[in-house]
């Protein structure tokens, strides 16, 4: 919606993963480092974890993308399964058909597929986003994958990707832990890096003007965000679309208090909202009796701010469909069906 107002031609601040849009802090050069090892590491095998919104599964993207040479990816990103699902997913995605879906089948069907690459000498590498999801069953497995030899050492290449509680479940089976070669947990940018990171994204969407983001509003940015790339996208998104519906071509610092709370949710730890709680209860502000009197001020002058800035939408779409857009006013709330009232009649 803003993209021609600010001179860009491709949307900034996606919170779908974009690899071609992947800043590579220092952290995630590292994690990317990691990960291709794995790839081409006769003993690969890695765990990538991180907070939600981290950057992981934009990663995995630029790796898979950047792959060149001789080998087989199977990569499985969908995560809630059952015990023997795991088994079938590998053979779909490995190009074969499930001839008996008992487990102890499939597992055989696996290993012959595993020798057949061996012999051939390609590589095969086993990629799962979203693991703090597999089962206990679901992990045992995937260590008896990685654990089958070949003439070249292990049969299959590993790559976990998930959220911090991923560590731990690895950890909770030490044989499978004992496997894994290297874990290394994604954190956020720091205020440095998230001030690089937003330049970064709107050099590539083409923004060649003025910075848009100064100094003291990244500061908040990063401070409510944590420096997690996807809260930081969502955050600026909002504030170049309340610059947009405002007319005016800088990002308003004050904007982000009224947009926090639609676009974070309240992103306080529970902990933290019972003590507030308590301490209102304790201490009453004055003149506060059922309703906080400061809520409902900030709440209708939001309000009022989401109403002129409609207006202004408005006023723009009719200048560029006078007529539909008159029409289309006319029409609204006028039923066919509805007669005028008679004279006197209430």
């Amino acid at each position: 919606m803003y993209l021609e107002f600010f001179g860009l031609h491709r949307h900034p601040f996606r919170i779908t993963p974009e690899d071609d849009f992947i800043y590579m802090s220092q952290q995630h050069s590292r994690a990317y480092v990691y990960m291709s090892s794995a790839i081409w590491s006769s003993e690969g095998f890695v765990v990538i974890s991180g907070e939600i919104g981290s950057g992981k599964t934009t990663l995995l993207k630029k790796t898979v993308r950047n792959l060149e040479g001789n080998l087989k990816l199977l990569n499985i990103a969908y995560t809630n399964l059952e015990s023997k699902d795991l088994f079938g997913l590998i053979l779909r995605k490995a190009g074969m058909k499930v001839e008996d879906d008992s487990k102890v089948a499939m597992l055989f069907q696996i290993t012959d597929y595993l020798e057949q690459m061996a012999t051939a000498g390609t590589p095969v590498v086993l990629t799962i986003d979203e693991a703090q999801n597999l089962t206990r069953e679901n992990l045992e497995d995937v260590r008896m994958l990685a654990g089958m030899e070949s003439m070249g050492g292990p049969s299959m290449r590993v790559i976990l990707l998930g959220q911090p509680e991923l560590k731990q479940a690895v950890l909770d089976i030490p044989q499978l832990a004992q496997r894994v070669k290297l874990f290394f947990h994604l954190e956020g940018l720091t205020l440095a890096e998230t001030a690089e990171y937003i330049d970064y994204r709107l050099l590539v969407s083409g923004h060649g003007g003025n910075k848009l983001f100064d100094s003291d509003t990244v500061r908040e940015i990063h401070k409510l965000s944590k420096g997690i790339p996807r809260l930081v996208n969502k955050l600026c998104d909002g504030m170049m679309m309340c610059a947009y519906s405002e007319d005016r071509p800088f990002i308003d610092p004050h904007d982000l208090k009224s947009i926090r709370k639609d676009l974070l949710g309240d992103e306080l730890p529970a902990t933290t909202r019972k003590t507030a709680e308590l301490r209102k209860r304790e201490h009453p502000s004055p003149g506060q009796s059922g309703h906080n009197t400061g809520d409902l001020a900030g709440a209708t002058n939001a309000l009022l701010r989401m109403a002129e800035a409609l207006e202004r939408i408005d006023s723009r779409l009719a200048g560029i469909f006078p007529d539909e857009h008159s029409t289309q006013r006319d029409s609204i709330g006028k039923p066919d069906n509805v007669k005028p009232l008679s004279p006197g009649r209430k």
